[in-house]
């Protein structure tokens, strides 16, 4: 073997060495082995040729001119990791004791890049004072970190004439890379207009996008566990939308449900999860967190409130009514009775059964809520709401049955006529008036006929007179015409205001029949009647003067 090949190989030793005294301890067999197994070889190769000198380039390690190592690689090179800190020649000579081969290895095998050392290699070595190994540095290595701020300095002071100037001798003297040049386009007042108006677009709550994903899982979903969990997300989604007013978020899921059910989408594991999720929209708990967020003024518009309660079960009535007892803000009032007025028409019954509310305003609610249903089977309930105790439900009762316009309930309102309460007798001569049959008109006749008529107070008088020119008809003009020309020796105040209750309707039909009576009374000495003489001729006059 030639020295150049024992020398190839003791280098590759060395490396191996390098790193067996990393992994192992001084006590170690393989640590003592490694140590011996080089001091052999290198004492061997002494003792043939007296010593040993390599010299070190950044990639290789020649051996009288004769590459005996190569590596291009930056990490474990024997190469460069003398060559980085200087050392440009290695020379061992014979009689390299033990212990030296030993610290000349320790120093080998430090890992320079993970342990904190202040010392390189050759001060290592110089520490050794090593006898029988010599080795040459480059001193212009050394020395170079000692003249940079010089350099920097003078790179400087040459192109100190602007600020780019000093920054680039900086980036030269410290090496540092420059950054690429940006193209910087600048913002236009429209551009930023379009950047604000998507942010202000750009929805807080992702509720739907979450759900929308939890439908998307829940196709891909097996077996009853995973249809819970899903639906369970969903749910809790749900809530968290609604208490950020997201009424759309149970909108869009009640919709999904609905398709699943009609397409057969999921199957039939996942829709009894999903009628679980129904249930709980349509829970009292649901409703209730929908009522909260509502007191907290958190309005929705009309139309979303219709689609939603479109979608609601009829079961949810119950606790919807419920709510509208409990909430302390008319807009939240408001937007529960346009549910309830949607949800309602599913079942009346169902709402009805709010009439037997203990709060009062509950049931006047419900009363309005039957008149925006329309349906006409909710007259009958109407007509037991008209004997409640509180006079503002009976007024609401009697308007509504009015409303609703049915003869059927005459005799209902006909009874109210005779309430002892004159403002539910008001109501209930307006609702007569709106049903507006013959039936109607005879109970007026024969109300304002009636001897007790005179008794009543103006106000009650006029009412009638106006409800009874509702019909046009000549014996009505008759009836009207003889009341203002009636005259008596008693009650004559109460007679006054017959009369003045009767011109009052003359100027509501506006019939010329009736002028000349009124032109030849408009001077009466008595100011009620006076007031409403003249009313009536303007109001006919003006009129003849229109058409």
């Amino acid at each position: 073997m030639t020295l150049s090949q024992d020398v190839k190989d003791t280098i590759q030793e060395l490396i191996k060495a390098k790193k067996n005294l990393r992994i192992y301890p001084e006590n170690n067999p393989v640590y003592a082995r490694t140590i011996n197994n080089i001091y052999s070889r290198m004492t061997t190769i002494l003792d043939s040729s007296g010593s040993l000198s390599l010299k070190i380039k950044q990639h290789d390690i020649f051996l009288e001119g004769e590459a005996v190592y190569h590596s291009d690689e930056k990490e474990e090179n024997l190469a460069l990791f003398f060559f980085k800190d200087g050392i440009r020649e290695l020379t061992f000579k014979r009689g390299l004791p033990k212990n030296e081969m030993e610290d000349f290895l320790r120093i080998l095998s430090v890992d320079f890049e993970r342990e904190v050392l202040d010392d390189d290699i050759v001060t290592l070595m110089w520490e050794k004072d090593f006898q029988f190994i010599h080795y040459i540095v480059d001193d212009s290595i050394l020395l170079e970190d000692e003249t940079y701020e010089e350099r920097a300095v003078e790179k400087a002071k040459k192109a100190s004439n602007n600020n780019e100037g000093i920054l680039n001798a900086y980036e030269d003297a410290f090496g540092l890379e420059k950054e690429s040049v940006l193209n910087v386009v600048p913002i236009t007042d429209e551009d930023l207009g379009t950047i604000i108006l998507e942010i202000e677009n750009d929805p807080p709550d992702k509720s739907i996008t979450m759900i929308h994903l939890l439908f998307e899982m829940l196709s891909y979903a097996e077996g009853m566990g995973e249809y819970k969990e899903l639906t369970g997300f969903i749910s809790s989604t749900l809530e968290f939308a609604i208490n950020l007013g997201n009424l759309e978020a149970a909108v869009y899921t009640l919709k999904k449900i609905e398709h699943s059910a009609a397409e057969d989408i999921y199957g039939k594991d996942a829709d009894v999860c999903l009628k679980e999720l129904k249930n709980f929209i349509n829970s009292a708990k649901f409703v209730k967190l929908l009522g909260e967020i509502l007191d907290e003024g958190v309005e929705f518009n009309e139309e979303l409130l219709h689609e939603f309660a479109s979608l609601l079960d009829k079961r949810a009535i119950p606790s919807f009514i419920h709510i509208l007892g409990e909430l302390r803000n008319a807009p939240a009032r408001k937007a529960i009775i346009i549910i309830l007025s949607e949800l309602g028409k599913k079942d009346i019954p169902s709402i009805a059964k709010g009439l037997h509310d203990r709060r009062w305003y509950v049931v006047r609610n419900i009363i309005c809520i039957l008149r925006q249903i329309g349906d006409t089977s909710a007259v009958e309930y109407l007509s037991r709401a008209v004997r409640h105790p509180d006079r503002r439900v009976k007024k609401e009762a009697i308007r509504t049955l009015g409303v609703m316009g049915t003869g059927s309930v005459l005799p209902v309102l006909k009874d109210c006529l005779s309430d002892t309460d004159e403002l539910v007798r008001l109501a209930a001569v307006r609702a007569i008036g709106l049903i507006g049959t013959p039936v109607s008109k005879k109970i007026i006749l024969d109300r304002i006929t009636d001897k007790s008529f005179r008794d009543k107070n103006y106000n009650e008088k006029k009412e009638f007179y106006e409800v009874l020119a509702k019909w046009k008809d000549s014996d009505v003009i008759s009836l009207l015409i003889r009341s203002l020309k009636r005259k008596t020796l008693f009650k004559r105040a109460k007679n006054t205001e017959i009369r003045a209750a009767a011109a009052h309707g003359l100027g509501i039909i506006g019939t010329e029949e009736s002028l000349d009576i009124l032109m030849k009374l408009r001077n009466s000495k008595n100011k009620l009647l006076r007031e409403n003489i003249q009313t009536a001729i303007k109001r006919i006059t003006d009129e003849k003067k229109r058409s």
